[in-house]
């Protein structure tokens, strides 16, 4: 028997099962830097429902989640893809859409 603690390491797919449905998440990174992006792909693929994304800065993650039709809120307090990849397109259509809901905090 040893004296070691149990692993906090779970699989990317366990800890993407542990986000339930409607929860809200906020999210690390800024823009298209830092960003948790293999959790937020697995999110879309285990097509999760009715989040709430919460982050300061979001860009390929919001948008991918949106596509995916993951998140249904979103508070951030801008979104871009810094200039180089052009609009968060999928992000803009589901607020347009009614989709998904922006609170902004600018």
């Amino acid at each position: 028997m040893t004296n070691l603690p149990p692993t906090k390491l779970v699989s990317l797919t366990a800890l993407a099962a542990l986000v339930a449905d409607g929860a809200s998440l906020a999210v690390g990174g800024s823009f298209l830097h830092r960003g948790p992006f293999a959790l937020i792909r697995e999110l879309a693929r285990q097509k999760k429902r009715h989040l709430e994304f919460i982050k300061p800065s979001p860009g390929y993650d919001v948008d991918l989640l949106c596509r995916a039709g993951v998140v249904t809120k979103i508070r951030a307090g801008i979104v871009a893809m810094e200039g180089n990849f052009g609009l968060a397109q999928w992000f803009r259509r589901a607020v347009e859409r009614g989709d998904a809901t922006l609170e902004e905090h600018a």
